[in-house]
């Protein structure tokens, strides 16, 4: 893929004490339609990259280098001083960036390459969506790279995930109805669901309440897949998945020009105590085939891996469940790649919510596994 011209300043210092923990050298410069990027490379390079992709943004803060999300600065230090430089992008944008976030993300090493020098091995890691969009540079330019970690990402593809958030959505509206303004596919523009707001206090009342008969709370955790070990995890949980679909939906209709990239005529649901209510009753979508394409395209994984790939992911992961790992493996499995991919499911609840030690151990060992 060719550079786009390199706009705004590049900055490299020569760091002692001050800067980033570890680094000799901390390289910054904007490229693409406004995205920003960094290089940190340790005193002792060991001639390693490791390119870094950022989780989901919400689309209405600023661009913005990754920092504290997922513990990036934190991670990034311990990989300094294992000896890797690191690299990483803000994308163009916010929100569901994953086409333009693999565009950025493809940039780095030919960017890293001028400033710097050319690296011996590339090493691709990311969360959640960026994990999505490394995924996607590992499958589509083997050649360019080396390894890849995948973590908290939605390796069944971005249809799957789109359908699940869709159907958590659907579900609450059927067994709490009214409880949220607009439907799945049309959020009110004033909508805020931050902590202590009304709609997320009436979401969580909602949820809270459902524990007491007719159990309207378990129902729709059943209906909609979340695992739960405690009444806590599974109020949280859906306010989570909720939560998502509330910031983002407006976002990813903005990429599919209003039309709707979910399609639930033909789905019959199960898990409630009365299922044939609830398919009866539960709002059906019809979707428009260039916005079911759209999502297909960013990204559908085909499993045809020629490096190793490294996957981490939650046990109780509400907002990105950990069943696509197991659609992943059987597309890895039908392209008979089955050898390069390894994945790591720890028994924790939330999304990306690794340890640093977790994260670095599961890098250590795609290290290991490039040998």
């Amino acid at each position: 893929m060719r550079l786009n011209a390199l706009r705004g300043a590049m900055v490299t210092v020569l760091l002692g004490t001050a800067g980033v923990a570890g680094a000799q050298q901390h390289v910054e410069g904007q490229t693409g339609p406004g995205a920003l990027y960094a290089f940190d490379v340790p005193a002792a390079w060991n001639g390693d990259l490791v390119v870094y992709a950022h989780g989901i943004v919400d689309p209405l803060l600023p661009v913005a280098l990754p920092g504290s999300q997922d513990d990036f600065t934190t991670v990034r230090t311990a990989l300094l001083a294992r000896g890797f430089a690191v690299a990483a992008t803000s994308f163009s944008e916010n929100g569901f960036a994953l086409k333009d976030g693999g565009q950025r993300l493809q940039q780095l090493t030919g960017l890293f390459t001028s400033r710097v020098g050319a690296p011996r091995r590339v090493v691709l890691a990311g969360h959640s969506l960026g994990a999505i969009a490394a995924l996607e540079l590992a499958e589509t330019y083997p050649a360019q790279y080396d390894g890849a970690l995948v973590m908290c990402g939605f390796v069944g593809g971005t249809p799957r995930e789109i359908d699940y958030m869709a159907n958590a959505r659907i579900a609450f509206d059927y067994f709490f109805p009214g409880v949220i303004p607009g439907s799945v596919f049309d959020i009110p523009a004033d909508m805020d669901f931050r902590p202590g707001t009304p709609v997320f206090a009436a979401v969580q009342a909602a949820l809270v309440g459902g524990f007491a008969p007719p159990f309207k709370s378990v129902q729709f955790a059943a209906v909609t897949g979340l695992h739960w070990n405690s009444p806590s995890e599974l109020v949280v949980g859906g306010l989570n998945v909720i939560g998502f679909n509330l910031r983002y939906t407006r976002n990813v209709l903005e990429h599919t020009h209003g039309h709707i990239p979910f399609d639930n005529r033909s789905v019959t649901y199960s898990g409630s105590f009365n299922d044939g209510a609830l398919n009866t009753g539960i709002q059906r979508w019809t979707g428009d085939p260039d916005a079911m394409q759209y999502v297909a395209n960013y990204y559908t994984p085909t499993g045809a891996l020629q490096i190793p790939v490294q996957t981490l992911h939650g046990e109780r992961d509400p907002v990105v469940p950990a069943w696509h790992e197991g659609v992943y493996a059987e597309a890895v499995g039908d392209q008979g790649a089955q050898d390069l991919l390894e994945q790591v499911e720890v028994p924790t609840f939330g999304h990306c919510n690794f340890t640093n030690d977790q994260v670095l151990t599961a890098f250590d060992r795609l290290v290991e596994r490039m040998q």
